[in-house]
């Protein structure tokens, strides 16, 4: 009985008392709601729930330095075209670029204020009143917003554009000097044949010239160096009804087929770069002559009214090979008279 009993007790112990319950675990603490940033100070008449119109301005925009265009290049002409060609793309798409950023706050800026305005309406009450006085301080804030948004476009374009623009120049520089030094090195091949025709006339070919030659040719009758590698030899056209352009659409060129006269006031304005295409220009007592680029060939032309025509006098043929010869004696051509 005894034994029983011990037995019970022991079994008893086991048993946790009823109602007990395990010691809970420790709870963190939850962090405090994150308070939003107070909104820009409005009119001391503004209720303070008045939301704020925001108008983003755009990120800013990388520009490429001189530098950096021509860094691992060639120190060949064709090498620094290159560079070239890169800044005035880049000057392309940043042109683009803050156009379109233009566009897109003037859209946004007349969404909000018209959307602000139409919903002012004419109504009585103190309520209403207040209701058109909040939204009549959105309005002006969003106009306020808008225009300090164009400002700051306005800054990032200009010094944006004065970056890449300096750059450009400096690249213009340096391919100047590449040319004179091959021009010096590595004067231009020449080779003239002469067409003789009925009545006294002549026809003037030169021997298509390499790109390197070409840019050199146009350097030494002239000064300047095409705006384009191959100006040469493009012959592309945005009207197949119509001669190839003689100028390329560079540096604000919009009459790409001008007639001679004002083809000659244009290329005198511009002391360093051409934008020529498919022609080596050259201008003698304010007169325009031209070598055309005709597949295989460098054509002869001289202006004569609003035009020009590649039948020569053998005054004007002498003339125009008088002057090829001179280049020779400079030192800036080599010139041969070659059977056709």
């Amino acid at each position: 009985m005894a034994a029983r009993k011990k037995a019970q007790r022991r079994k008893s112990s086991k048993v946790k008392p009823a109602g007990r319950r395990s010691k809970p675990t420790a709870r963190r603490p939850r962090p405090k709601p994150l308070r939003a940033a107070p909104p820009k100070q409005l009119p001391h008449d503004t209720p303070v729930d008045t939301p704020a119109v925001l108008i983003e301005p755009a990120p800013p925009i990388s520009t490429t330095t001189s530098s950096e265009a021509l860094a691992i290049r060639s120190e060949t002409i064709e090498a620094a075209y290159d560079a070239w060609d890169e800044v005035r793309a880049e000057l392309a798409s940043l042109n683009a670029a803050f156009e379109a950023e233009r566009r897109r706050l003037d859209e946004q800026g007349a969404l909000l204020i018209g959307a602000v305005r139409t919903a002012i309406a004419p109504a009585s009450g103190p309520e209403a009143l207040l209701k058109r006085n909040e939204l009549s301080v959105l309005a002006e804030q969003a106009k306020a917003n808008l225009e300090s948004a164009r400002t700051d476009l306005e800054q990032r374009a200009t010094l944006a554009l004065a970056a890449l623009r300096a750059a450009e120049k400096e690249i213009v520089a340096e391919v100047r000097a590449r040319v004179a030094r091959q021009l010096e090195l590595s004067p231009p091949k020449l080779e003239l044949m002469v067409r003789v025709l009925p009545q006294d006339r002549r026809i003037l070919h030169l021997r298509r010239l390499d790109p390197d030659d070409a840019v050199t040719f146009l350097f030494a009758i002239s000064g300047r160096v095409p705006s384009r590698y191959e100006s040469l030899f493009d012959d592309s056209t945005d009207d197949p009804l119509l001669a190839p352009p003689c100028l390329s659409p560079d540096d604000g060129v919009t009459d790409v087929r001008p007639k001679p006269e004002a083809l000659v006031r244009l290329l005198d304005e511009r002391a360093e770069v051409w934008p020529v295409k498919g022609m080596v220009p050259a201008i003698a007592n304010g007169s325009m002559v031209r070598w055309l680029s005709r597949g295989a060939v460098l054509e002869a032309e001289i202006a004569d009214g609003e035009g020009f025509r590649n039948q020569l006098s053998v005054e004007e043929a002498e003339r125009l090979t008088g002057s090829l010869l001179a280049l020779k004696l400079e030192g800036k051509a080599e010139f041969e008279l070659v059977r056709g």
